[in-house]
């Protein structure tokens, strides 16, 4: 093991993309750091989350729920938006840094000591920080984890969690090297969080329920199907968030108000209440007022997130194609007009061709930017934007990107930073975007 590759963790955490390089998944190395820690953590409950889109959000608004229903909760995303921290939280304070010095000092040892047994090697990044989270949440006695899924499921570090409720948001073509290349395959993956006995609730096309309903069947577990077993009538979407109608087997709740932005949000919503009703039956005591009190404080930064209005900066960091056709649609049926300047950078294993298409949707016009090597070089970016953009900027620079479109935004026009969560996260922190 490199002699510096604890110590460097923070810094690699704050180097956009650095964190997937070497990444192998696997549950090995993080049971091996867990039981090295003597922690004990088996019997939290726990809420896990897996899906293409929408884990971050759903984890929002179910740790919001649980935490307006008096329980200590410790949450877990990836990646981070600014600061490293951010992953880690209990009810809605990051982990001190203190904290995460101390944990991350004493795993140390362990990550030497894996790196020479046979059949468990180095700890990656991402096995790292999950050991830190489930250390801290066990030392600090939450009563409740929320975790979102890495990447698929199955051989997720975070898979060593024993979900109680769990969460499959949707399944898209994202991954296909490492999950599989149809959707079928990648459910698969993304479903193996599913332990004995889960319930689940699930905002998969209907076309991929007989092969859930069949996962749920083999692990002895119930699933609730989003426009089947719950579902919700939207009443209004505008700048400020939704109104909705929640309706489910158990409970009807009218005029429900979320702030997060877009249709789809509504369903990652509508989801986080199934998980909330999940969790009633194993014993937490959540009310409608917990519910409705929770899906109105939830906010999700980076996420059709307005920065400033004068002029208008927008964020939103749709990274994969289904993420930009949301973004496209909640955002043509938000404003009328198209002067929109787009400052777009996109990871690697993308499909570019089609983000950039959903893109040009909302504007023609592009500045395009990079971090590598996580992010596609700008020769790449320049190649496929030409068939669907009129004007066209490029910029090494990220900040030096966002100068120049802070500088030329035309009368009235808006600046949207969009695609990658790295370049996102590198311009809102650089630039003070989101303030302190």
């Amino acid at each position: 093991m490199q002699d510096d590759f604890l110590e460097s963790l923070k810094l690699i955490g704050s180097k956009p993309g650095l964190e997937r390089l070497n990444s192998k998944l696997g549950l090995e190395r993080i049971r091996f750091l867990l039981e090295k820690s003597g922690i004990v953590w088996e019997d939290i409950p726990v809420v896990h989350i897996a899906g293409t889109n929408g884990k971050g959000s759903v984890v929002t608004f179910i740790s919001e729920i649980l935490s307006q229903s008096n329980y200590k909760v410790g949450s877990y995303i990836s990646p981070h938006l600014i600061d490293i921290y951010e992953r880690i939280k209990i009810r809605d304070k990051n982990i001190p840094s203190k904290d995460f010095d101390e944990i991350l000092s004493e795993l140390k040892s362990y990550c030497e000591e894996a790196e020479k047994l046979i059949g468990i090697g180095t700890p990656t990044f991402f096995e790292v920080l999950t050991a830190i989270s489930i250390i801290h949440f066990a030392k600090e006695k939450v009563d409740v984890i929320v975790s979102e899924v890495g990447l698929g499921g199955r051989l997720d570090a975070t898979n060593v969690l024993n979900g109680k409720a769990v969460a499959i948001t949707n399944i898209s073509l994202d991954h296909q090297e490492i999950l599989g290349h149809s959707k079928e395959e990648i459910l698969s993956e993304k479903a193996g969080i599913i332990k004995k006995g889960s319930l689940v609730s699930s905002c998969v096309d209907l076309e991929l329920a007989p092969l859930l309903e069949k996962i749920c069947f083999e692990k002895s577990a119930k699933l609730k199907l989003f426009n089947r077993d719950f579902r919700t009538i939207e009443k209004k979407m505008n700048f400020d968030g939704s109104v909705f109608d929640y309706y489910s087997s158990n409970n009807v709740f009218k005029d429900l108000e979320i702030r997060m932005i877009g249709r789809h949000q509504i369903t990652n919503a509508a989801c986080a209440i199934s998980l909330a009703e999940s969790m009633s039956l194993f014993g937490f005591e959540i009310k409608e007022d917990s519910i409705r009190k929770g899906l109105e404080k939830s906010i999700w930064p980076g996420r059709f997130q307005i920065l400033r209005k004068d002029p208008m900066i927008l964020v939103d960091v749709a990274h994969n194609t289904d993420g930009a056709k949301s973004l496209s649609e909640t955002y043509t049926n938000l404003f009328t007009d198209s002067k929109t300047l787009l400052l777009v950078g996109i990871s690697v294993d993308k499909d570019i061709d089609g983000i950039l298409k959903e893109f040009s949707k909302i504007s023609k016009r592009i500045v395009l930017t990079t971090i590598p090597p996580r992010c596609a070089d700008i020769n790449t970016l320049e190649e496929k934007a030409r068939k669907y953009f009129k004007e066209i900027n490029s910029f090494d620079d990220p900040l030096l990107a966002f100068d120049y479109c802070a500088s030329n935004l035309k009368k009235d026009e808006k600046l949207l930073i969009t695609g990658s969560i790295y370049i996102a996260g590198y311009i809102l922190k650089g630039r003070k975007l989101l303030g302190s």
